[in-house]
């Protein structure tokens, strides 16, 4: 696969070698469960993401090789987190994964890879578009017949930098969970005989029972329409909000209203001119609802909390539902209450029961979300991503992390994102990305200058 960038050669990656690394040490055959977050069917999805490594002076022999180093590291954690050398399956009896651990002896895909270029011949090393990035990552898909939860990518480039490509299943972690692993592997690769973190399973602790007839809900079925939906015509992008502009619109929030002792977040505030932004951008019908979605942390709800060697999903999804008509009129300040209620509520301990309740009826039931989902959008933070500790290995840290999320899950999905260690200017700013059809995004991005 070639892609051109700029006037210089194209950019080519040829895969010379996926093997399956095993555990270290020997793994007893098991059967894991999971819990009823990592069961919901919208968490059995494959999300991606690109670790840009800058080259540094050294020697290449076997010690000094990426690959090599990652290699073995692997290894190493796949005996700590020796689930992800397992493989998932849905049963067909009661819709639930099961993960079978050293029944083929296990394994991770490991790929090498290598590009003819440096890597700053990359247009733009702190924005790789979402094609590109699909070059540096492992191929990896969900399968009714049973698939590999976890694969890892290494491509070389000609420079001695490298980019380290992940894929996931979301069933076997958050981004918290991710975080963790990622960083529990390039400590190995830097020396340590052990993860700094000890990995807990215990997916037990989060299993749902349904006690009552109600049936579930289903977010986002019919909201809505928007006059550019359907749609093959799609585009996304990265948007610079920097930290004075973030700045200016807590100020100007804060005179609206009154929020006495409560702070509000970057993700509250950014997240409520998003959702303004985006309804004025697709032109919902004014007297639909539109719904928005942000996922809530439950780690400490739950009782006593969740150690932090927990890696399995431990966050539930709020919904705020409004009409179009609504989120164009109500303030910033309106919108950022209603996003503190629903965070508080999703902080409260029979809140949660009620939840993994209503997730097991979906489960059992095979729901799906029906009709038209314009009018549904929902915010993900991945600023915290690969920041438990140290990624520096001896290429110093990550200059970039860039996710790669499936297409029709971008489509309803705004990330919030790090900016780049290469963009000294967006300290304190955060990087959005936006999916949307080609003829919105010209109206949201104009919403989005305004806030500059």
């Amino acid at each position: 696969m070639s892609i051109q960038i700029g006037s210089s050669i194209p950019l080519m990656v040829e895969k010379k070698l996926t093997e399956m690394v095993k555990p270290s040490k020997h793994i007893p055959q098991q059967t894991l469960s999971l819990s009823s977050l990592d069961n919901d069917p919208y968490n059995e999805v494959i999300y991606k993401a690109c670790y840009v490594f800058k080259a540094k002076n050294i020697v290449d022999d076997d010690d000094n090789r990426p690959d090599f180093l990652l290699r073995e590291a692997l290894s190493d954690l796949l005996v700590y987190y020796y689930p992800l050398s397992g493989s998932l399956k849905r049963q067909e009896s009661d819709r639930k994964l099961q993960l079978s651990c050293g029944h083929d002896g296990g394994g991770v895909p490991f790929t090498v890879a290598t590009a003819n270029v440096e890597l700053s011949s990359l247009k733009n090393q702190e924005n790789i578009d979402s094609d590109t990035a699909l070059m540096f990552l492992p191929e990896l898909h969900v399968d009714t017949d049973g698939y590999r939860p976890f694969a890892l990518q290494v491509t070389k480039f000609e420079c001695g930098g490298f980019i380290l490509g992940m894929a996931m299943s979301h069933a076997m972690c958050d981004g918290y969970g991710e975080g963790h692993i990622m960083c529990a592997l390039t400590e190995l690769v830097g020396g340590e005989k052990k993860p700094m973190v000890t990995p807990v399973w215990e997916r037990e602790r989060l299993v749902g029972k349904p006690e009552d007839d109600q049936p579930p809900f289903v977010p986002g079925d019919d909201t809505a329409a928007s006059p550019y939906l359907p749609t093959d015509d799609w585009v996304t992008e990265k948007i610079n909000v920097r930290a004075d502009s973030i700045r200016r619109l807590k100020e100007a929030t804060l005179k609206e209203y009154d929020f006495s002792n409560e702070t509000i977040t970057t993700f509250e505030v950014i997240g409520a001119y998003l959702w303004k932004s985006r309804v004025k951008a697709l032109n919902l019908d004014r007297d639909g609802v539109t719904v928005l979605g942000l996922s809530v942390g439950i780690r400490n709800v739950v009782d006593p909390p969740l150690p932090d060697g927990y890696y399995g999903n431990a966050y539930i999804d709020m919904y705020v539902p409004l009409t179009a008509r609504e989120v164009e009129e109500f303030t910033i300040s309106d919108i950022v209450k209603l996003i503190k209620e629903a965070k508080r509520k999703g902080h409260d301990k029979d809140y949660l029961q009620e939840e993994l309740a209503n997730t097991e009826k979906i489960i059992k039931m095979n729901l799906k979300i029906k009709g038209k989902k314009d009018g549904l959008f929902c915010l993900t933070d991945w600023r915290n991503i690969g920041i438990f500790g140290s990624m520096d290995f001896g290429w110093n840290e990550p200059v970039n992390i860039v996710p790669v999320v499936p297409s029709e899950t971008a489509r309803t999905v705004n990330m919030f994102m790090r900016p780049s260690r290469l963009e000294p200017d967006m300290v304190g700013g955060v990087h959005i990305v936006v999916t949307l059809p080609r003829i919105a995004m010209v109206k949201f991005k104009e919403e989005m200058k305004a806030l500059q």
